[in-house]
Order: structure tokens, then C-alpha cells, then sequence
């Protein structure tokens, strides 16, 4: 008997399959290796902090209102609270996700139910163009480069069709930066039926008074969501919670399309505590500064080109490919990600990480890439 394949097997094997970091436990199992450093997804190495671990131990411990056996709060109301006063906006505003991922997967399902295309920009984080190819949209991916965002190529990609514009502010994995004029020529440029989406995962590692914030434009343009995570620096990525900033209209047409229970119970009261504490913000943003600045300083002493300007990450050109380098460091006990993928074919992504782990990195690649950057 042969066997049932669904209805859409050619389309569905044509979305491409994300690849994440690999993790420290499987090459340890792989590789029999004790010593690991991972570099590769972009994790805070400095947390959770010690209050967030209290809030979760109460958690787990369980009372009458809370405990693991019983459901979270389907909306999430009260991290949204702590979200909308963190941020000066109604709780209204405010839209919970499992990661801004699934944001992201619910903007391609509400905008694309009958169809139509999403602009993104070449080297953008690959969850954008997976989640609009499988609601069946097309993705019109546009130049880009490694050191600026082309407003031209976007607005030039735009069709008759188009529903959604992607950017990263700062991009994953490239770095770049937009900036406001950038930002602002967007917000002015689109049609008003397309939403521009404007992920914002690693926004907190910017500085706050240079920074083009995209909520800045959210009165000004209704088809406008900004996408925010918990996974990044608050480093509570193993709890997988995010969030999205718009208009009450826009998140009212978004939760049709959410999951209930979206996301749990320990990520909410977590994020909750987390999204309070700026000093912490403050703490790792000046880390990933030091680590930023020494990491381009010791990349000079190989004479390698480095590219990024903002996150907790710069991307690293090699003379070896790309694959064969995250291999070898791989068999050195360092996980990096290779950007073959996102047409990079000679590019590393590095995280930032403690100073030992960096410096666990540059002895296992300076030889490397004393080869030939």
C-alpha cells in the first residue's frame, strides 16, 4: 500500500528547514569533548539573575493561585502590564509570543491567509522567509550588503500583492543597524496595507540615546509591529517568551491567530521580573561593549575583516570556507554559526561571550585563520 503523503508534500519541501546553534550537550556526545564553548546563538552568558531564579523557585513550589498543574494565564495580563509600563504604552499595545518567533509566524498566517508576498532583505534572519513560504506566500528577498540597510532596494522589491516588509533593527546576522532615517522613510514609504514588521531582539544591547527605536513611529503607522524577545539579553532563552508591539487593532487581528496558553506559566512570571530590571540590561550591555571592542582588537592580529554594528554578535570573514571552520573549531571544543546559508559562504557568526570563553575561541581559531582571513 503506498504511503499518504499530505496534500501539499512538493510546497512544504520546498521551505527551507532552520538550522539553530547546535548544542553544547550534543557535541559533547558527538565529539566526547569536556570542555565546550558555545558561540553560536546569540545567548546572554551573564544570566538569569538571582531574582529571576527566586521568582521561578516560587513558581515551581506552587501556591493556590499558581503551580505547574495548572494552566498560565492565557494572555498573559500581567507581564503585559509589566511590558506596556516598561515601554509607555497601554496593555493594549502589548501581544505575547512563544519567542518573537511565533510572532512572526502569526503576522505571516493573518497577512497572507489569500495569499500575496513579503519583503526581505537578503542575510535577514531566516524565520521570516520560512514563516511566510509556509502559509504559501512568496518572499521577494532584496539586496543588501554588510554595512547599510537600502530603503531603495525595499521599496523597489514592493508589489501589487506584498502584505509584510521585514527588518532587523540591529539585522541577524549581519549587524546592520537602519537608523531613524531609515526607519522613518519606511514608516512614510509603505503602502498603508502592508505591515512592517521591525524585529527588535537585540535592540536592548544598543545605546539608549542613539538608538532608532522603532516604537517611536507606532502613532504614526498602524500597520506597524515591533518585535521584542526575552531570549536574548534578559537570557532567558531556555523559557521562550516574546513579544510584539503595535496597534490594539493590528494585536486584536493578530490574536485570532494565536495559540491559547501561548506561552507558560514559568516564561510569564520570569519575564516579569526581568523586564523590570535595567540595571541588569545595563550590566550586560556594557559587557557585550568590552567584549565587542576587544574581540575587533584581537581580529586585527589575524588580519581579519569583521562586520557588525550592533548585537551581541559580529560575523567573521575567513579565507576557509565557512562549514570547513565550523568544523574544525567544532573539533576544537567551540561552537560558532556558519553563514553559508544565509549566502555568506565564507562568514562565521561569533557570539559575544564571558572573556574566557573569547578567549577559548581565539586559541582555537587564531591558528586557524592565521591560514589565510
Amino acid at each position: 500500500m503506498p504511503a499518504v503523503k499530505p496534500f501539499a508534500t512538493d510546497h512544504l519541501r520546498r521551505i527551507p528547514l532552520y538550522i539553530p546553534g547546535k548544542p553544547i550537550q550534543e557535541v559533547r556526545r558527538e565529539l566526547g569533548l569536556d570542555r565546550v564553548v558555545k558561540l553560536a546563538s546569540n545567548e546572554n552568558p551573564w544570566g538569569p539573575t538571582e531574582a529571576v531564579k527566586a521568582r521561578l523557585a516560587r513558581a515551581i513550589a506552587g501556591t493556590e493561585d499558581e503551580g505547574l498543574g495548572l494552566y498560565p494565564v492565557s494572555d498573559g495580563y500581567y507581564l503585559r502590564q509589566a511590558i506596556a509600563r516598561r515601554r509607555g504604552l497601554s496593555i493594549e499595545n502589548v501581544l505575547l509570543g512563544n519567542g518573537s518567533s511565533e510572532i512572526i509566524e502569526m503576522m505571516a498566517k493573518a497577512a497572507l491567509l489569500d495569499g500575496g508576498s513579503a519583503v526581505i532583505p537578503q542575510h535577514s534572519f531566516a524565520i521570516y522567509g520560512i514563516a511566510t513560504q509556509t502559509v504559501g506566500g512568496r518572499v521577494l528577498e532584496t539586496r543588501a550588503d554588510l554595512h547599510e540597510t537600502s530603503v531603495d532596494a525595499i521599496l523597489a522589491a514592493v508589489q501589487s500583492d506584498t502584505r509584510l516588509v521585514f527588518l532587523g533593527n540591529p539585522n541577524n546576522p549581519t549587524g546592520v543597524l537602519p537608523g531613524r532615517r531609515a526607519l522613518e522613510r519606511l514608516v512614510k514609504g509603505l503602502r498603508d496595507d502592508i505591515v512592517l514588521v521591525v524585529d527588535q531582539a537585540y535592540a536592548e544591547y544598543e545605546d539608549p540615546e542613539g538608538y532608532a527605536d522603532a516604537t517611536a513611529f507606532l502613532r504614526e503607522r498602524e500597520g506597524l509591529l515591533v518585535l521584542h524577545t526575552f531570549s536574548k539579553i534578559h537570557a532567558l532563552a531556555g523559557l521562550r517568551v516574546g513579544y510584539g508591539l503595535g496597534s490594539p487593532d493590528l494585536l486584536q487581528l493578530l490574536e485570532r491567530v494565536r495559540s491559547p496558553f501561548n506561552t507558560n506559566h514559568l516564561a510569564q512570571v520570569a519575564a516579569e521580573i526581568a523586564v523590570q530590571d535595567q540595571a541588569f540590561e545595563a550590566f550586560s550591555r556594557g559587557k557585550n561593549r568590552e567584549g565587542r571592542q576587544a574581540f575587533i582588537a584581537e581580529a586585527r592580529k589575524h588580519r581579519c575583516q569583521v562586520s557588525g554594528q550592533g548585537g551581541n554578535f559580529l560575523m567573521l570573514e575567513s579565507a576557509l570556507p565557512a562549514q570547513d571552520l565550523f568544523q574544525e573549531l567544532l573539533r576544537r571544543g567551540v561552537i560558532v554559526r556558519p553563514m553559508q546559508g544565509y549566502g555568506l559562504p565564507n562568514h562565521v557568526r561569533v557570539t559575544l561571550g564571558k572573556p574566557e570563553d573569547m578567549d577559548a575561541f581565539w586559541r582555537a581559531a587564531g591558528p586557524l585563520l592565521d591560514c589565510g582571513c
